[in-house]
């Protein structure tokens, strides 16, 4: 009878089982590891008593299956056999998953060492470890990393925003005086000239307008002295409507309200609450320049906190730039300065609030939480 190469070597396989086997092995223990044997047809041959608590599989079972039927597929090659990428002939070590007996999956650490006899290639040695631990470890790892650079993420945003602190308090500084002068001096040439009326009323309101910049930095900078007490967010939120109720009557834009409460009060002050509100109408205002809905939502949530919702129908905020919004000094506004919402999310973090922006191509919308306290 002739034998083919692969039953021979298959033969040579079973007697180098037969003959080793029932050996001690200086390297392995076939109590503290499990290591299995596979022929060149990913049949399993051998395997060690410690692969039974690890796989689940009595070795009698295992004995009778192939490589598929334990490791999961997508870690076998094409026909199987081995292992997908990997040299049968050479020493590896590699991750896989396995098939336990209760249907579950086991992460795995996996050495193959290569069996020869005589320079004929037989099989191989599988030592398969349970790393799940490890890859729990390795995880744990990945999100403290991530932990630390969020920090040093946040570490970095406060001392930008130091900067910017500083630097708002220097420049302040610095136009104040001359602003004052110039201001002053403009007011008398008022007086004194009656024609081009216009032209001083246009610099007259440029003025203001670097005035109101000039405010907004010394906020930033140094920040007024709060005054805390118990504010109605109805209350506040109905007096900034009929604040910004003209502009948006000039600009097409209907106000819409849906207040879910009643006496529900906030503790804070007042007239910082009112900068955040009249900041994010304005914005959701400029960001509808041909008119629309303009939504404004305020409901009580489960766990103490009310939340109050603004709604634009603008063309919304690219996701690649969403992120910087309230970053200092950035702007997507041509005559912007990017403090307003700087200012904004300052005050909102100071009366323990929180902030969140929501946005597509339908619109932009902006939620605002607050602590709530209501009163009996």
């Amino acid at each position: 009878m002739v034998m083919h190469g692969t039953d021979r070597k298959s033969v040579l396989l079973k007697v180098y089982r037969d003959t080793n086997m029932d050996k001690d092995f200086s390297i392995l223990s076939k109590n503290r590891d499990a290591f299995i044997l596979v022929d060149l047809e990913g049949k399993i041959e051998y395997s060690s008593h410690a692969c039974e608590p690890l796989l689940g599989y009595s070795r009698d079972t295992l004995h009778q299956i192939t490589l598929n039927k334990l490791f999961v597929s997508d870690y076998l090659n094409q026909e199987q056999t081995f292992f997908k990428g990997r040299e049968q002939e050479k020493l590896d070590n590699f991750d896989a998953q396995v098939q336990v007996i209760e249907g579950s999956i086991l992460d795995v650490n996996v050495t193959s060492i290569p069996i020869f006899f005589e320079q004929d290639y037989l099989g191989a040695y599988l030592v398969i470890k349970d790393i799940t631990a490890i890859k729990q470890n390795r995880l744990a790892m990945e999100r403290e990393k991530e932990y630390h650079a969020l920090i040093n993420n946040l570490s970095r945003l406060s001392e930008k925003q130091a900067t910017a602190g500083q630097l708002a308090a220097g420049i302040a500084h610095e136009i104040r005086n001359p602003i004052t002068a110039i201001k002053g001096f403009l007011h008398l040439l008022m007086g004194e000239n009656v024609g081009n009326r216009i032209y001083f009323e246009i610099i007259n309101s440029e003025i203001d307008r670097i005035e109101e910049i000039l405010k907004e930095l010394m906020v930033l900078a140094k920040p007024n002295k709060q005054k805390y007490e118990r504010v109605n967010l109805q209350s506040l939120l109905e007096q900034v409507i009929t604040l910004m109720a003209s502009q948006a009557l000039l600009n097409d834009i209907q106000i819409e309200t849906q207040f879910n409460f009643t006496k529900t009060c906030i503790i804070g002050d007042n007239n910082q609450l009112k900068q955040v509100f009249i900041n994010y109408i304005k914005n959701a205002i400029e960001a509808m320049p041909k008119g629309g809905m303009l939504g404004i939502n305020a409901r009580p949530l489960v766990g103490g906190q009310v939340r109050v919702s603004i709604t634009d129908q603008g063309s919304g905020i690219p996701e690649d730039i969403l992120n910087q919004i309230g970053q200092p000094f950035f702007t997507t506004k041509e005559n912007g300065t990017g403090l307003g919402l700087l200012v904004s999310r300052q005050i909102i973090k100071e009366h323990k609030g929180d902030l969140f922006i929501e946005s597509s191509r339908n619109g932009t919308t902006i939620h605002v939480e607050f602590p709530l306290f209501s009163e009996q």
